[in-house]
């Protein structure tokens, strides 16, 4: 299994764009420099848009499986768009501050060793103090629009949805799943967006079935 940090997200660099076609760009170049030719890839929000939006264009992808992804644009999403083109991450004195931030912004409570873990992948010490890794400006997006290439997803697709979610709410999730040729809807119930992390066995589950037996 290989996780991948879109660039500037995680310990990837940081670039002066962040479009679609660039994210999906990162996802091919990964399969080129190991060699892989089919895989079964699995993602969520902008992950799962990014997967399924490479599958209609490329037949390298085996199968898809799409974590809660958001399939609407509202005034509010351009209004943070807006704002995000030249952001940049608060420096703080103290690392333990972004700590507990980082730790009070993921919906389920970790243990000790995995807080520790994350926080090393997503935190940086610069000039002055701490600051989160990731880029900002990821934020200023280009609108969403699944619908417009749902229909040519060229292999099979799950669609996992939190049924309380209010980034895929069940409706948008049905309406998503629908418009796929060979897609299938898997609401998990009882949580919202972070399916992967409220429902970490459920996710394990489905990512085990595509990639089949072993």
């Amino acid at each position: 299994m290989i996780a991948l940090d879109f660039g500037g997200h995680g310990l990837s660099e940081h670039r002066d764009s962040y479009g679609y076609a660039e994210y999906e760009r990162d996802l091919l170049w990964l399969l080129d420099q190991l060699g892989l030719e089919r895989v079964a890839v699995a993602g969520h929000s902008l992950g799962g848009y990014v997967a399924l939006l490479a599958a209609t264009r490329s037949d390298r992808l085996a199968s898809v499986l799409a974590i809660d992804v958001k399939s609407d644009w509202t005034d509010a999403d351009a209004e943070l768009a807006d704002r995000s083109r030249d952001a940049s991450q608060r420096v703080e004195p103290q690392r333990d501050a972004l700590v507990d931030r980082f730790a009070r912004s993921i919906p389920v409570r970790l243990e000790q060793a995995e807080l520790d873990e994350l926080a090393e992948r997503s935190l940086e010490q610069v000039e002055g103090g701490w600051r989160f890794r990731w880029d900002r400006r990821v934020l200023a997006t280009e609108p969403v629009d699944p619908f417009a290439f749902l229909a040519d997803v060229r292999c099979p697709a799950r669609v996992m949805a939190g049924t309380e979610s209010d980034v895929m709410p069940p409706a948008a999730a049905e309406r998503f799943a629908a418009q796929i040729p060979d897609g299938v809807l898997d609401p998990v119930v009882g949580v919202g967006h972070h399916v992967e992390l409220e429902a970490p066995e459920r996710v394990g589950c489905a990512i085990r079935a595509a990639l089949g037996p072993t």
